[in-house]
């Protein structure tokens, strides 16, 4: 689905001091010069138009949806069991009442978004979907501007929803049919119903999983943050009703092509079991068998290298517990797009070949031992033919005595990694190639000083200005040049105006696939590489309003004047009736009242 959601009241986007921002605004990083004289810049976004919107003071989320198909992206929001639409139109949006309104029935809810349930071919029909109670999965179509009456998709059925309204994405297409299928949660496993083009379903087929299920019985305020309708910014105590609760996440099921055969399989992975659904034939009723195909009991494995004892702990190989831990690796290792399985057990390596009708565990293709305290193993195309190699990586012994030793005086902890290339269907007996990782450390009590001044640093730090990132129109001000990479925009919530800096930041670079080789600086020339933990923690700072400290010299092109003051406010950026501009919008406030704010929508000219 395409669009944002937007939480409301999220306090990593608080401010961390209880302060008049706008007065810590003005001798924030050395008086830059957008806070130094305001008055340079417009106070109007050429071709955008603002709109103020009140919202009920209950209103928890805002969701974006091209609701009625017109291209324009129409606003969702939920207060409770009540969804609210306002459609935008040429003219922009009207927040003086709902488009459409609807109560939730029930008392334990979970709601989803779709277009997917449309009853006619190039129907683009949006509907609300809720699991209600655990018993019934019902939608809401979203026809000519209007909630629909419900239809009933599931019945009798054994699910589990927590008490409340909440997000709840049970509607995927799991079997790549561009049909929704549902997920429906129950005690310890969820319950997929496959659907079938007549819109029946197919019989649930369970599969365990590990959801979870977050409850919050203390509010969160260690850092004495301000709360969105406080009267001033003394310190307040958090409110109940938005920390306090309960909140139901299906873990994201891994569909992807294990046997070649270009159709979606499922893998369901968990802490006790990793299983693989492989798709049937398409002649068969059932796109899933009702059991796995094939399967690793991690719980059989882990019974099999046997529990930590302390009692039988040798002191003079701390690390040697590391023969109790596994590993299952499932990827293609031989380039016949079927994906193989490399299944480490302490320091026993086994390979398993994958076939189109799956993995027999009982056939092993190859077993590689290693002594030592084997750490991990991973693949990773080492000599660049194309074909990932084996990375084993081993600790060296650990003693009692180098602990205490390290109390006092700085040490260093050897991580070898032994490359094992990659033959085809095995990997090379030997290994072509050992690297070596020295992990040096400062004393236990410098470290536990270091930490400290990095906390102390934190605690002392400015105040967090909102931020984000957008793409405006070009050539908004005769100032602004786009020549070259394109560079993004800024826009800074202060609080009573928001700053917009053109062309102000470089668009940030992709992790890199693998992100311990890039934190080494990894090369295939070089063999030797160190991790100097004393170093990383002289030099950790914390990072604060990194972005805003980027234009500190600069005056705002733009600043737009808000409606109100910003208490505990946030901005976002999103593309409202795709024409590839960004639309800006800001929550202001949420008090007792209301939930209040402002968008600029761009395409008015």
């Amino acid at each position: 689905m395409n669009g944002i959601t937007t939480q409301l009241y999220r306090p990593d986007l608080t401010l961390s001091r209880c302060i008049v921002l706008l007065a810590l605004s003005s001798t924030l990083l050395a008086s830059p010069a957008h806070a130094q004289n305001p008055s340079a810049a417009v106070a109007e976004l050429p071709g955008y138009r603002p709109f103020t919107f009140n919202l009920p003071a209950d209103t928890e989320r805002m969701l974006t949806i091209d609701a009625d198909g017109d291209g324009r992206t129409d606003l969702m929001t939920f207060a409770g069991n009540t969804v609210s639409l306002y459609f935008q139109n040429a003219d922009g949006f009207d927040f003086s009442t709902a488009s459409t309104e609807l109560t939730l029935p029930g008392e334990a809810v979970g709601w989803d978004v779709s277009d997917n349930y449309a009853t006619e071919p190039g129907d683009d029909t949006w509907s609300l979907i809720a699991l209600v109670d655990g018993n019934r999965v019902q939608r809401w179509p979203i026809r000519q501007h209007q909630f629909g009456a419900a239809e009933t998709l599931l019945t009798d059925i054994n699910g589990f929803t927590g008490p409340g309204y909440y997000r709840l994405n049970f509607s995927r297409d799991i079997n790549d049919d561009d049909l929704a299928d549902l997920i429906i949660p129950g005690a310890g496993e969820l319950a997929l119903h496959i659907r079938n083009p007549d819109g029946s379903y197919q019989p649930p087929l369970a599969i365990s999983s590990e959801m979870q299920l977050r409850t919050v019985l203390t509010p969160d305020n260690r850092r004495g943050l301000d709360i969105v309708g406080s009267n001033t910014r003394d310190l307040q105590p958090v409110e109940l009703t938005r920390d306090v609760g309960q909140s139901l996440r299906i873990p994201l099921l891994a569909l992807r092509d294990i046997n070649g055969d270009d159709k979606p399989d499922l893998v369901s992975d968990t802490d006790e079991r990793l299983d693989v659904f492989l798709a049937n034939n398409a002649s068969d009723d059932n796109y899933f068998s009702s059991t796995p195909n094939f399967s690793v009991d991690r719980t059989e494995i882990r019974e099999r290298l046997g529990e930590f004892d302390v009692d039988q702990l040798d002191f003079a190989n701390l690390t040697g517990v590391l023969a109790l831990t596994h590993e299952e690796i499932l990827q293609d290792m031989n380039g016949d797009n079927v994906d193989d399985l490399i299944l480490r057990e302490g320091g026993r390596v086994a390979l398993h070949l994958g076939r189109p009708d799956g993995i027999n565990l009982d056939d092993t293709e190859q077993i590689l031992r290693s002594s030592g305290n084997v750490l991990s193993v991973f693949l990773y195309d080492e000599n660049g033919d194309e074909r990932p190699d084996l990375w084993l990586w081993r600790v060296e012994q650990v003693s009692l005595g180098d602990v205490f030793l390290w109390l006092a005086i700085s040490g260093s902890i050897n991580i070898e990694a032994f490359v094992y290339p990659n033959e085809g269907n095995a990997f090379a007996r030997r290994p072509a190639r050992r690297i070596t990782v020295a992990l040096r450390f400062p004393s236990a009590v410098r470290m536990i000083s270091s930490v400290q001044e990095v906390r102390d640093r934190a605690s002392d730090s400015e105040v967090i200005l909102p931020t984000t990132r957008a793409l405006l129109p070009p050539n908004q001000d005769s100032t602004s040049s786009r020549a070259g990479p394109v560079m993004e925009d800024l826009l800074i919530l202060l609080e009573d105006q928001v700053d917009v800096f053109f062309s102000a930041l470089t668009p940030e670079s992709e992790a890199d696939d693998d992100r311990f080789l890039a934190s080494i600086d990894y090369q295939r020339n070089r063999d030797d590489y160190e991790i100097d933990i004393r170093r990383i923690i002289d030099e950790f700072d914390i990072e604060v309003n990194r972005d805003v400290r980027a234009v500190a010299q600069r005056q705002p092109d733009v600043s737009l004047p808000l409606n109100g003051q910003s208490r505990r406010g946030d901005i976002v950026t999103v593309d409202l009736n795709a024409n590839g501009m960004d639309d800006i919008i800001v929550f202001t406030e949420r008090n007792d009242e209301a939930v209040t704010g402002m968008i600029w929508l761009s395409g008015f000219n």
